[in-house]
């Protein structure tokens, strides 16, 4: 969180800087207070060098020294506060300030009152705020309360308004480089609000409005489908042939899609398409080939599939080497990859659809794609810290599968300087949660009276299917442990509403294919069922999982030209570390009436 200060995208902050000079020249606020040079100097160097915690101090101290301009150095101090992050006391110096303030010093109070609500995720209140004011003319207060419009407009889910508003920031912008940052950030916007549903441009909307909505879907498309989104651009484009969008957020799109878009002549999948696991290598080949049939025949790689169930894995890497192919996906399993793993020194880079183990060495050419509960896990422990929730209990499944994610989930959470207060483990057909419930959380029974639990545990976390999901939260309600907020890997979660009502409340990762709104994801996900209309719902999560890794075939290839290493696919924003393997990303949702809602 930095506040105004970003606003400007100035090296230090704010909303303080511009406000102060306007006191100081007595635009539309009071004359600047006679506080002694040298003190207020102080503090405004402290603001200069980015410590706004004791800047935010530094005016608190000011204020309290200064009665008669006590509002001003409090909504200064505010100001500082939310530049710092620290939410809590920016609130309490706001709630300080006098109701004079809104005549005396009423932009500086609305800018103030705005910056906090938006940092606070409320942009209807952050509007409110801004509504009591006229809007500014001189250029660094109209530049802040346009930017704290347009932000506050998205986040209450006025898409319209809020570019009107962007539009209007420019007239206040005075150098190009700035010109293209607004509208860089518009263009994000206006993609976030997309990913939720169509962007309607208002009746006899300006043109250049009317644009930049309909912008938005194109914009998710070549994000999260480049190799269909050629057309949709060239159709934009010829709508809006003078759109400001085209010579600057634009100008990239079209290497993006070639970049994107640019594959091998040769591609070999080896996946297993027989035996034990022929499942899951089906649904991973049919996403993969419907991620093919996106793209234009006349570009299209030429694709061999090889069953390496039916040969040695071995055996089926050299066979595709010998046939042509420039680029290899697969195989599926730990063990076929860790089998070709030493044979991938050549040329040809290789996907594999599993992570070799960490202590296993590689080579520069593999790299490693997978669906991994213990990355969710991680990603857990990272949300509830960042929740403000540091202390809690797991429960999580006997066997390999839960050791491997109970150990991510403690170390990461430990990392960030949480607590893991206890754990239980459970049997995987288990039914009955009651007594391990009542350890794991420390229920204690009186007859007679409502049972009570730990007051420390800030959450439970949950590892495991949706039906142990279900058991386990309809006990925690049942022994009065209800109202402590759940987090769950992405296993927990089952597409069906009428499957969810005992998981109501209950957060979860998981990838935008399963729990994501957004037109794009959802043309791909009818373009499998589709494709193959006998798929298994179940098994969902390895189409997506194909759909990527046809995806991630450029990305790879593009490594050696600089291009960007990161691509938003339908199993998650993935982007490739130090090692080659690709890292995910998720989206966090929260089961309400048993449909998953943005979280």
């Amino acid at each position: 969180m930095q506040g105004l200060a970003a606003i400007r995208r100035r090296p230090w902050s704010a909303l303080g800087a511009a406000l102060v000079l306007a006191a100081q020249t007595a635009c539309s606020l009071v004359q600047a207070p006679e506080t002694p040079v040298d003190q207020r100097t102080q503090v405004e160097r402290l603001v200069q060098a980015g410590r706004h915690a004791e800047a935010a101090q530094g005016y608190a101290e000011l204020a309290a020294a200064s009665p008669p301009d006590r509002d001003y150095y409090d909504l200064q101090s505010a100001d500082q506060w939310v530049a710092g992050g620290n939410l809590a006391e920016a609130q309490r110096a706001f709630a300080g300030v006098s109701a004079d303030a809104r005549t005396k010093l009423p932009i500086l109070r609305a800018l103030v009152g705005a910056e906090l609500a938006l940092a606070q995720n409320d942009g209807a209140r952050a509007l409110h705020e801004l509504a009591e004011i006229t809007p500014p003319t001189e250029a660094r207060e109209a530049e802040s309360y346009w930017t704290l419009r347009g932000r506050a407009a998205f986040v209450a889910g006025r898409p319209a308004e809020g570019v009107r508003a962007y539009v209007e920031r420019e007239r206040w912008l005075s150098d190009p480089a700035s010109l293209r940052a607004s509208r860089v950030e518009l263009y994000a916007k206006l993609r976030a609000a997309a990913e939720h549903g169509p962007l309607t441009p208002p009746p006899k909307a300006d043109p250049i409005v009317s644009g930049w909505l309909d912008l938005g879907a194109v914009s998710v498309e070549l994000a999260r489908n480049p190799l269909h989104a050629a057309g949709d651009l060239a159709a934009w484009k010829r709508r809006y042939p003078l759109h400001p969008a085209i010579d600057s957020v634009l100008t990239g799109a079209q290497a993006e899609i070639s970049a994107g878009t640019s594959f091998p002549s040769e591609i070999a999948l080896l996946l297993p398409l027989s035996g034990r696991v022929e499942p899951y290598g089906v649904a991973v080949r049919d996403g993969f080939i419907a991620a093919y049939l996106e793209q234009d025949p006349a570009s299209r790689p030429r694709l061999r599939v090889y069953d390496v169930a039916a040969q040695p894995v071995a055996s089926a890497y050299s066979q595709a080497i010998a046939d042509g192919a420039s680029f290899v996906v697969g195989p599926l399993t730990k063990e076929d990859v860790a089998a070709i793993a030493p044979l991938t020194a050549g040329r040809v880079p290789v996907l594999a659809l599993n992570f070799l183990a960490d202590a296993t060495a590689s080579s520069r050419n593999l790299y490693q794609f997978a669906l991994l509960p213990e990355d969710e896990a991680r990603i857990v422990a990272r949300r509830v810290v960042a929740d403000g929730r540091s202390n809690g209990v797991a429960i999580v499944p006997e066997g390999e599968l839960g050791d491997r994610v109970g150990a991510a989930f403690a170390d990461e959470l430990a990392r960030l300087g949480g607590t893991l207060l206890a754990s239980q483990r459970y049997e995987q057909q288990r039914a009955d949660f009651s007594d391990l419930i009542k350890q794991v959380l420390q229920i204690h029974v009186v007859k007679g009276e409502p049972s009570t639990h730990r007051a420390d545990a800030q959450f439970v976390f949950i590892a495991g299917n949706a039906s142990a999901a279900r058991q386990i939260m309809s006990q925690l309600k049942f022994h009065y442990a209800g109202d402590v907020p759940v987090y769950a890997t992405s296993d927990s979660f089952e597409p069906d509403p009428n499957a969810n009502s005992d998981v109501d409340g209950m957060l979860f990762p998981d990838m935008p294919w399963m729990v994501s709104s957004d037109p794009v994801t959802a043309q791909i996900r009818d373009s499998v069922r589709s494709a193959w209309p006998a798929r298994t719902a179940r098994r969902d999560r390895y189409y997506a999982f194909g759909f990527d890794a046809y995806r991630l075939v450029p990305l790879i290839r593009g490594q050696s030209s600089g291009a960007e290493a990161s691509i938003d696919g339908v199993t998650g924003r993935l982007r490739l570390d130090d090692h080659n393997r690709v890292r995910r990303d998720l989206e966090w949702a929260q089961i309400k009436n048993g449909i998953p809602i943005d979280y």
